[in-house]
């Protein structure tokens, strides 16, 4: 009994360890906003936006808004694990060339990220 304990202690330990460490892996619903404030309201046409991590997209987001123009703030969901990312957002517009912006953000399960889009 005395060599059996701390190999069972040692084992719940370890069990512990890995479901703890595998439920901060896992993917969550995560929130992101990207913020069209900045430009003039109207404007924009097209909202593209591409969320990657290590050179791999987690996301893609495209739509196209016509002639009213997109909203203030688009807002979309990830799934991923929480961490940091990089937001590529390129805004297509009906009069002049598109512009694109890279941001890098943290996403978080509490938090919304959000991304100011010039």
């Amino acid at each position: 009994m005395r060599k059996l304990a701390p190999r069972l202690l040692f084992l719940a330990v370890l069990g512990a360890g890995l479901l703890l460490w595998s439920q901060l892996r896992r993917p969550r619903d995560l929130r992101l906003a990207v913020d069209l404030t900045a430009v003039m309201p109207g404007d924009v046409t097209d909202v593209d936006v591409i969320v990657r991590r290590g050179g791999h997209t987690l996301t893609r987001h495209e739509v196209r808004y016509g002639a009213e123009g997109a909203p203030a703030t688009v807002e979309l969901i990830v799934h991923a694990a929480p961490g940091e990312a990089e937001v590529e957002t390129t805004l297509g517009y009906a009069k002049q060339a598109s512009r694109r912006s890279v941001a890098r953000i943290r996403l978080s399960a509490d938090l919304e990220a959000r991304v100011r889009a010039e």
